[in-house]
């Protein structure tokens, strides 16, 4: 699924997902190719400025509270978190540390963490992105 946003040339933002892979535009300063884009196989964690590339929980079962305390210094207001092809939740136990930050969370197939991603960076929030590329 390709999606599509003008702007954001400063920014990271997602060009597309398919199941395994997500394609990211790089900032300009960032970029080295001339598609100025990265292709992603691993769970990662997007901001508008920054890019986490190996996340490392890559299911589920091995997701746990450390996980979620490294997006605290993101300092972002809402957390999109992408369960994979189907939407599961997390334990309470391993998004408690951003419920104790009074940061919001958001659970979400990946796909759809995606898009949302690309539509709150593109207003001006502060959105992060963790998503499991299950």
């Amino acid at each position: 699924m390709k999606f599509h946003l003008e702007g954001g040339a400063g920014r990271y933002t997602i060009l597309s997902y398919a199941p395994g892979r997500i394609t990211v535009r790089l900032p300009a300063a960032e970029r080295t190719a001339p598609a100025g884009q990265e292709i992603l196989t691993q769970s990662l964690i997007i901001s508008p400025g920054q890019l986490l590339r190996s996340w490392p929980p890559q299911t589920l079962a091995e997701l746990r509270a450390e996980h979620f305390e490294r997006l605290i210094a993101l300092n972002p207001e809402v957390v999109l978190f992408g369960s994979g092809a189907q939407l599961t939740f997390p334990s309470a136990s391993a998004i408690a540390p951003l419920i104790r930050q009074g940061i919001g969370v958001e659970v979400m197939s990946t796909d759809a963490a995606c898009r949302t991603y690309n539509l709150l960076m593109a207003d001006g929030r502060r959105v992060v992105a963790a998503l499991l590329m299950i």
